[in-house]
This record gives structure tokens, C-alpha cells and sequence, in this order.
């Protein structure tokens, strides 16, 4: 990208039509600084969602209870507690990574369950019901 800036403005440097005070933007320039902005936001978008790229192997840990759940679509609702360092308690729906984790589960069951990032979304990748004291 540096390249791409140099080469355009060195071009009108060298052609003599580079003024920095009556300087206008040509079609070149605001090609290269349209296609820079995206670039960086595609770059950066996944950091200021606080999901980075070394989090994709990370898991967090929690437990609550099932709200809803769809083998079918293997997506669950779970109202759960704090998970430390990710989510204040809540209630969220959230996809399962396999339908067969779900086998013996039911609604109204206390759980605990293992998150994993997956692009800007979390996926259960591991539940299984409280062990009653």
C-alpha cells in the first residue's frame, strides 16, 4: 500500500502538477484511499469486537440453565452467570458446534458449558448437565 501512495504522488511530483496548495484529489487518489480505508477496517474490524485472531483456539467456561433448546438447528438458549472475562450474566441464544452434545437435555436443566469464539460469534462446543450436590 505504501508503494501504491508513492508511485501515484511521485507521478504528479515528477510531472509538476503536484502544489500542495491548490492540490485536487483525481480519480487515482481516491481510488488508492477508499480501497486503504477497507483494507484496514477489514484488518482491524475483528479487534475492536475484542475477538482476535489468537482467541480462536481460547474456551470460556460457565453455567446456568436451558431457556430453549433445538437439536435441529442445534442452537440453545441458556440464562447463565458471568463468564470471567467475556460476558456479564445474561440471557443469549448461542449455536452448538455438534446436535449429539444436546442428547439428554431438556429444558429447565442446570448446566455447564464451554465457549469457543467462531468469527464475531460464540458456539457452545461442549454442555453437560450440573451434578446435583
Amino acid at each position: 500500500m505504501v508503494y501504491s501512495f508513492l508511485t501515484t504522488f511521485w507521478e504528479k511530483y515528477r510531472g509538476g502538477t503536484l502544489r500542495p496548495r491548490n492540490y485536487e484529489f483525481g480519480k487515482e487518489e481516491v481510488v488508492l484511499a477508499a480501497t486503504t480505508l477497507l483494507v484496514f477496517l477489514a484488518i482491524f474490524l475483528p479487534y475492536l469486537r475484542g475477538v482476535t485472531p489468537a482467541d480462536s483456539g481460547r474456551t470460556y467456561e460457565g453455567s446456568g440453565a436451558i431457556l430453549y433448546l433445538d437439536q435441529e438447528e442445534k442452537r440453545i438458549t441458556l440464562q447463565h452467570g458471568e463468564i470471567e472475562t467475556l460476558l456479564p450474566a445474561m440471557t443469549m441464544d448461542y449455536d452448538v458446534e455438534s446436535a449429539e452434545s444436546l442428547q439428554g437435555l431438556k429444558t429447565g436443566d442446570v448446566v455447564r458449558f464451554r465457549l469457543s469464539p467462531r468469527g464475531f460469534d460464540f458456539v457452545v462446543v461442549e454442555i453437560s448437565k450440573e451434578k446435583k450436590p
